[in-house]
């Protein structure tokens, strides 16, 4: 089983409203409520792809109870902790055109001692789980190092991780070795100091950051597909030209395939083909993490993949 961690879970919006123009008033001509933030969001496409996964994290007040039934209704195990906050929301607002703007909220302040109940408890989660997912923001009043910290714990008990997350959380992260990571070029820039202006710069860049236990580093490049960068060779995967809905959540479907990807033991090409296959799906759906796997499968044969040695 999965266990997909969520940080900063959120109650997401989303908003069709044709001819959205900052500064005019708006009727919404169409709107979906997901329980989100971006673990949650992984869990639920794991679970689409059909293999086990609890989803876990912060809730709390009238948000907090809403994405409880939103995440029972999606069939979703869970072990959430309720504590006395209210669960942020996340707005996405989307016109005619595709573009979307969001709007996220900060949340409330974790007070210290409930995240020292939360690490404590942590480590029971872990029963019977063969993977971790760590997936976006923290919550205000988290230190930093918050994922270094539980990826320890996953690591003391052999079990493996991937981190998908940015700035400093990343940063301090990948130190605890996560068996994956999942930057954005940007991110990944951040990550080494300089900026990525081509493909090349990924590569280079990638291979700085993967060793023994980091195993995997994939960039995902948006509507250009994604780079899986290993010791020994590094894999690119292209996906067709789609009439995009929703791009949000694609980077968490991602996540859910590369993560059912290991839990099956598919090699990496399968990997990197399947994640962009089901990433691209994403985008065809309003819902935010919503994988339709006909769809998908229709798309996967049309993954381009090209594969290149590395040396050293």
């Amino acid at each position: 089983m999965i266990l997909a961690v969520t940080l900063n879970i959120a109650l997401d919006h989303y908003y069709y409203v044709p001819q959205f123009r900052a500064g005019n008033v708006h009727r919404v001509a169409r709107q979906v409520v997901t329980a989100g933030g971006k673990g949650l969001n992984v869990a639920r496409v794991v679970k689409q792809l059909q293999v086990d996964v609890k989803a876990t994290g912060i809730i709390g007040g009238f948000n907090g109870q809403r994405i409880l039934k939103l995440a029972q209704e999606d069939g979703l195990a869970h072990h959430f902790i309720n504590l006395p906050i209210e669960t942020r929301k996340c707005i996405n607002i989307v016109d005619e055109t595709g573009l979307s703007t969001e709007l996220l909220e900060s949340g409330d302040r974790l007070e210290e001692a409930y995240l020292a109940d939360f690490i404590k408890e942590f480590p029971s989660m872990l029963k019977g789980i063969k993977l971790v997912t760590f997936s976006g923001s923290a919550m205000v009043g988290m230190p930093k190092t918050i994922y270094k910290q539980l990826i320890a714990i996953c690591r003391e008990q052999n079990i493996p991780a991937i981190l998908d997350t940015s700035g400093d959380l990343l940063k301090h992260g990948i130190e605890a070795e996560p068996i994956l990571i999942k930057p954005n070029q940007e991110e990944l820039g951040q990550l080494i100091g300089k900026d990525i202006a081509s493909i090349e710069d990924v590569i280079v860049a990638s291979k700085k950051l993967v060793n023994d236990n980091i195993k995997y580093v994939v960039v995902s490049l948006g509507e250009a597909g994604a780079l899986l960068t290993m010791k020994n060779q590094v894999i690119r995967a292209i996906p067709p030209k789609l009439e995009i809905v929703n791009v949000v959540g694609s980077g968490d479907s991602m996540v859910a395939a590369l993560a059912a990807s290991i839990m099956e033991q598919k090699s990496p090409e399968e990997m990197l083909r399947y994640s962009v296959a089901v990433s691209a799906t994403n985008t065809l759906s309003e819902k935010t993490g919503d994988v339709d796997l006909d769809k998908m499968k229709d798309i996967l044969p049309k993954i381009e993949i090209y594969v290149e040695k590395l040396e050293g």
